[in-house]
């Protein structure tokens, strides 16, 4: 007897993307690989989305829509979780696209031959000016997991951990964890991929690229945050309190402690963005950060080296300690005017197109 293929329930949230989401449901439609359940989740769409919702349910067979008042991202995922029938969840976003169409059968093949929790792909980036060459997550399963390094490349370094868009999970483990997406504005995936991390997943990677991520300037990463630090420290908070809660075991003080420094750099770099006397107002900023007990411990661990010998890139480690130690001084006028030295000689900006190359028509 023919074995039958495991039903992948792709999850769309739904929220102001009428301009894109025909693209996005249409590169799903497309994928080669048959045993898919599509749920659209119309988080309360104000525009022409619900609408277009229901003309693709009413369209076909294997998509099914959920209207529901406006929740959030996070949330809205969760109620995809709780409704998927299929023995995996692929997370996409209404304004993204798969890549290619072989993109959901690479993964499951994957999953399935490795016996697989979750399942990571690299992806590329595009807008209207045209698509970027892949982004590889440059990582690889076994015991590697388990240490900084992997947490460090794979949730800041490039990132592709951090994410709940573009990965294959398996819904047996999420549901035997009760791992649901929390209810933050922004940064939801990361915070949702840490607490999955803590129940040590078996990984599984391929190299193919199965998902292109818009550059949407309209979207919410793109926009001045009012909430960036408290919804921070937040994350930090709350996922300290869930591993305490739930009696998890190890050593998970690297995460925090550079979740954290990369909010410092965050916080600045929004200031230097989008005020006049941004340099100012990131200093403002940063004593205000500096004064709440949990930042003053993760970079005073920082300064003094906890962690980062176990990161192998070598310029990261100097960057990470040095920036830490001016921190912790206090110096946060210089700890400012750093960051801002290095967006005027772009070096954020050369990291990022490092990532994301433009291909070459």
């Amino acid at each position: 007897m023919e074995q039958r293929e495991a039903v992948v329930s792709v999850v769309v949230p739904v929220y102001k993307t009428e301009k894109y989401l025909d693209a996005c449901v249409k590169s799903i439609l497309r994928q080669d690989y048959p045993a898919l359940e599509i749920l659209l989740i119309d988080d309360g769409s104000p525009d022409n989305c619900p609408a277009l919702c229901d003309g693709y349910a009413a369209a076909y067979e294997n998509i099914s829509v959920i209207h529901q008042e406006n929740k959030g991202l996070g949330l809205s995922r969760n109620t995809g979780m709780y409704a998927a029938g299929g023995k995996y969840l692929f997370f996409i976003d209404s304004d993204d696209c798969l890549d290619g169409e072989a993109a959901i059968r690479l993964l499951v093949e994957k999953a399935e031959a490795e016996q697989a929790d979750i399942t990571v792909g690299c992806y590329r980036r595009f807008n209207d000016s045209g698509v970027r060459q892949t982004n590889s997550h440059h990582l690889h399963g076994g015991e590697y997991t388990e240490t900084v390094d992997f947490r460090f490349k794979g949730f800041y370094m490039y990132g592709h951990l951090a994410h709940n868009w573009g990965q294959l999970y398996k819904k047996e483990f999420l549901d035997a964890h009760d791992l649901r997406c929390r209810a933050y504005p922004f940064t939801q995936d990361k915070a949702h991929n840490m607490d999955c991390y803590v129940y040590r997943p078996k990984y599984a990677f391929i190299e193919d690229s199965i998902y292109l991520y818009r550059v949407n300037e309209e979207s919410v990463t793109f926009r001045y945050k009012e909430n960036l630090m408290p919804v921070w420290l937040s994350i930090a908070a709350d996922f300290n309190r869930f591993v305490a809660d739930r009696g998890i075991q190890g050593d998970y003080g690297d995460w925090t402690a550079l979740h954290i420094f990369f909010g410092s750099f965050f916080l600045v770099k929004q200031e230097l963005q989008f005020k006049k006397k941004g340099i100012r107002e990131g200093t403002r900023v940063m004593k205000k950060y500096g004064k709440d007990p949990l930042v003053r411990e993760s970079m005073a661990a920082l300064a003094k080296g906890r962690y980062i010998n176990e990161i192998s890139a070598f310029s990261w480690r100097v960057m990470i300690r040095a920036a830490s130690v001016v921190f912790h001084l206090r110096a946060y006028f210089l700890f400012t005017a750093g960051i801002a030295l290095l967006r005027k000689l772009r070096v954020d900006g050369r990291i990022t197109d490092s990532r994301n190359k433009k291909e070459k028509s």
